[in-house]
């Protein structure tokens, strides 16, 4: 029978690749409108390994949010936070594909707020997918358009409701304090969206009490702001 010896490299790296020896790093969200960079992200550009997570810390009560616009082919989900508006207000993500990823904070984009992630080593060119976050916004608001005429006719809705997107998936995660939910939605071909893992804000008013990690759901999705959407109606599937 032959032995499987294992050298102190290999263990090693197994070890480093394990969830154990996962790190968590801190990028903040700076407004610094008298500096000399107004708007920026800090540090704008990080390396880190297959399993850290990154948390995006609004460092200030200020309005930003995070988008990442290219990613590792392999990435199966759009990446990007709610809006922050208070201090501390924070989105976390692990990032398990390797290769660059690149961010920015859509409302201060034009102002240079940009960075890079390296996950692991750098993608070399065509590794990497564009996500389009401009052309899923117009997408949307061309469906909306078109969609005006049918709404109009269910004036015993709220027009929050009445004008919304609808759509389906399963909760990962609901946290009713910062009124968020983390879904897997299937197909929205309204926004031309593929199925996604996404953290959507929720409207005020919306009951969260009777939804749970794991549940089907059905929701409804308006849009605030250019390339933001929350949640304002969802109930589980039947």
């Amino acid at each position: 029978m032959k032995k499987l010896i294992l050298t102190a490299p290999v263990i090693a790296l197994a070890l480093m690749a394990s969830p154990a020896f996962a790190k968590e790093y801190t990028i903040k969200e700076v407004s610094d409108p008298a500096g000399g960079k107004p708007y920026y992200f800090s540090p704008d550009k990080l390396t880190i390994q297959p399993g850290d997570t990154v948390s995006f810390v609004n460092a200030q009560e200020d309005m930003h949010d995070v988008m990442f616009v290219e990613v590792p082919k392999g990435v199966d989900e759009m990446i990007m936070s709610p809006m922050h508006e208070k201090e501390g207000d924070k989105f976390s993500y692990t990032f398990n594909v390797p290769g660059t990823y690149k961010f920015h904070c859509h409302p201060h984009e034009a102002l240079g707020m940009k960075g890079t992630l390296i996950v692991g080593q750098a993608s070399k060119p065509g590794e990497t997918v564009n996500m389009d976050h401009h052309k899923m916004s117009k997408m949307h608001d061309d469906a909306m358009k078109s969609g005006d005429q049918a709404a109009s006719s269910h004036h015993d809705q709220p027009a929050a409701v009445a004008n919304a997107i609808e759509a389906t998936g399963k909760i990962n995660n609901v946290d009713p304090a910062k009124g968020t939910v983390n879904v897997t939605h299937d197909p929205i071909k309204a926004l031309g969206w593929p199925k996604m893992k996404m953290e959507f804000s929720v409207e005020k008013g919306v009951d969260l009490s009777g939804i749970k990690a794991g549940d089907a759901v059905k929701f409804s999705l308006k849009p605030e702001g250019e390339d933001n959407y929350v949640v304002v109606k969802i109930n589980k599937a039947n």
